[in-house]
């Protein structure tokens, strides 16, 4: 072994050890690797998230394991655009680093919607053996084959449940009617009409007001969203139908990945990775102390007896993924594992 391939394995030992033991031991031959690199990272997330949380201690991870050769800028709450605008970013180089759910990352590489099917999680221990495991490492590789881009990390906006003005839910029964806003994307009509809702695609800004007037009865989102959104404040009932769990990743454009050398781009990953680690566990308590302020602001919350939901559901797994052929198939059995 050379003593140039014996030093590049003891960077790779210091920022797999430590990011803080890469900032102190390894930065130096970061920095002199292409000099300093800035990193625009946007989201569409309030600055309360703790997706925002999770941006910034990425941010900070970066500094410290490149030694400041390589500087994240985050810009919170649409401040570069709506998610079409930010992944647009990514492709012409205007945007480097951004995140999003598979409901999204879906319409760039397909495979992403195994990502996103109702009732598929099991409960927060099968979520993270998924999320750090050979399913997510199989996405992320799709998600460069298929649209260009890395994804960094995985993190979580947590459990979506139904809120509504009409009554709380607590069988299939209950959905029958109910006029509920779904995103425009087959993954939430299809599984919402098995359930016999009438699913009602608007957009996200006008849930508020659609409430108010009754064009809808009810949407669908997690504890941490409904009390951000003030919800509450137009709904009656908040039902834990924890119909979908909702994953999101972080996600590096080609040209910014191009632009770091290989040390800076492994200190990148290791930050992103801990740091959406750490996220996720953030976003669980948020969601918890949430649940508990809905509670208390008067929202009836109930409990739901999910299992009989989610045999009524399963079945239309098959047709959101019947044209995703055998890798598809693959996943899913990941999924049910």
């Amino acid at each position: 072994m050379t003593n140039s391939t014996r030093m590049a394995l003891t960077r790779r030992q210091l920022l797999k050890t430590s990011l803080t033991g890469a900032a102190l031991l390894g930065a130096p031959a970061i920095a002199s690797a292409k000099g300093k690199v800035t990193l625009r990272a946007a989201h569409i997330e309030s600055t309360e998230s703790a997706t925002h949380k999770g941006y910034l201690e990425f941010a900070k991870l970066v500094k410290e394991a490149t030694g400041g050769a390589v500087e994240v800028k985050v810009f919170p709450a649409g401040q570069l655009g709506n998610l079409r605008d930010l992944f647009e970013g990514l492709k012409l180089g205007s945007v480097d680093i951004t995140s999003c759910g598979p409901d999204y990352s879906a319409n760039l590489a397909p495979i992403m919607v195994t990502a996103a099917l109702y009732y598929s999680y099991r409960d927060d221990a099968h979520v993270d053996k998924l999320l750090e495991g050979e399913f997510s490492a199989r996405l992320s590789e799709a998600m460069f084959k298929q649209a260009g881009m890395r994804i960094l990390g995985w993190g979580e906006l947590g459990w979506r449940s139904v809120f509504n003005t009409v009554q709380p839910i607590t069988t299939a029964d209950d959905f029958k009617g109910l006029k509920l806003r779904v995103p425009e994307a087959k993954l939430h009509l299809v599984p919402m009409k098995a359930l016999g809702a009438s699913p009602t695609p608007i957009p996200y800004s006008e849930v508020y007001t659609a409430m108010q007037t009754g064009v809808v009865d009810g949407a669908e989102a997690t504890p941490a969203v409904v009390i951000q959104q003030k919800f509450n404040e137009v709904s009656k009932y908040y039902s834990l139908t924890r119909h979908l769990f909702n994953p999101i990743h972080l996600v590096i454009g080609g040209f910014a990945y191009d632009k770091l050398s290989k040390e800076q781009q492994s200190a990148v990953e290791l930050a992103a990775r801990d740091a959406f680690r750490n996220q996720r566990k953030t976003a669980r308590d948020d969601n918890a102390a949430a649940l508990e302020q809905l509670k208390a602001s008067g929202l009836a919350v109930n409990d739901v007896d999910t299992d009989p939901l989610r045999e009524i559901v399963q079945p239309v797994w098959q047709d959101l993924t019947k044209d995703l052929g055998p890798e598809g198939q693959e996943l899913i059995k990941l999924l049910q594992a």
